[in-house]
């Protein structure tokens, strides 16, 4: 049964399992699995106010071959196993709470990475063809980076060609906002990470239980989080630290962190009616 609160909704959009190793880079690890959910949200604040913060994947097989694709995958026995989507994509969720692309305002994304930009089958642009009055929103650190690389012979590494041009046709209509700090629409608003990604941003969202703050991929889950264990895709071992003190310091002044693939944000979300937010597990 879906939540009645549509403020705020964390819409499960897939689910695999990693080895441990490639979460944490612990080559002692390799047999251990590791859930990951894939989530899309939604911010609905009525007509000119509704955002979306990520899209997930949409085509499965594309994006289980892509993953499979690079080096870094192939050469970890713990790489992600195929990405299954048991309650749908962002547009079976859309379809059933009620809301027609058309009709989002912003979209967010917390990075640029495949699992979160809604890649269909690699022959364009994907998922996003299909919000066309939206205006999107991505790290301006982020993605002058992938631009040099772009001069420099190819976009950055799991950012998809056919998505990447999109951006910069995008820009061009001048439906590209890039920016690493400041408000996306009124309660929303966007904060430079940098950890996980290049492009990583921090999401906050106030709600009527409070601020939520979306931690793109610079926080996996709460577990991982609380022991204080930094997942190996990272910029810089120092980039994402300076990324989680500033999560932390987020949720130290009373907001609710959103890591962008803990099972429990879809679980308790499941099973509460509008206070989900409440009742997610709280920092130690």
């Amino acid at each position: 049964m879906l939540n009645t609160n549509r403020h705020l909704v964390p819409m499960h959009v897939g689910e695999c399992t990693l080895g441990k190793n490639h979460v944490l880079g612990d080559p002692f690890s390799d047999d251990e699995r590791v859930p990951f959910t894939l989530y899309a949200f939604l911010v609905d604040g009525g007509p000119g106010r509704r955002a979306l913060v990520d899209l997930g994947p949409v085509g499965l097989p594309y994006i289980n071959r892509m993953f499979r694709r690079y080096d870094f995958f192939r050469d970890l026995p713990g790489a992600p196993d195929d990405v299954r989507q048991p309650h749908g994509n962002v547009f079976d969720w859309l379809d059933r709470l009620g809301v027609a692309p058309e009709t989002v305002d912003h979209i967010v994304f917390t990075h640029l990475h495949a699992d979160h930009h809604g890649l269909v089958d690699g022959k364009d642009a994907g998922a996003i063809l299909r919000f066309p009055n939206a205006r999107i929103y991505a790290s301006r650190i982020g993605w002058e980076s992938n631009l040099r690389r772009r001069v420099n012979g190819g976009w950055h590494s799991y950012v998809d060609y056919a998505f990447s041009d999109f951006l910069l046709e995008a820009d061009r209509a001048g439906r590209l906002v890039l920016q690493d700090e400041g408000e996306v629409m009124p309660g929303v608003t966007v904060s430079y990470l940098g950890g996980h990604s290049v492009c990583s941003l921090a999401v906050r969202i106030e709600t009527p239980s409070g601020a939520a703050v979306v931690c793109s991929d610079d926080v996996y889950r709460y577990d991982l989080l609380e022991k204080g264990i930094m997942a190996r895709l990272r910029v810089t071992r120092a980039s994402l630290l300076a990324a989680t003190e500033r999560l932390v310091g987020m949720a130290d002044a009373g907001a609710i962190l959103l890591p962008c693939h803990d099972p429990s944000l879809f679980e308790v979300y499941s099973r509460h009616n509008g206070d989900w937010l409440q009742r997610l597990k709280p920092l130690s």
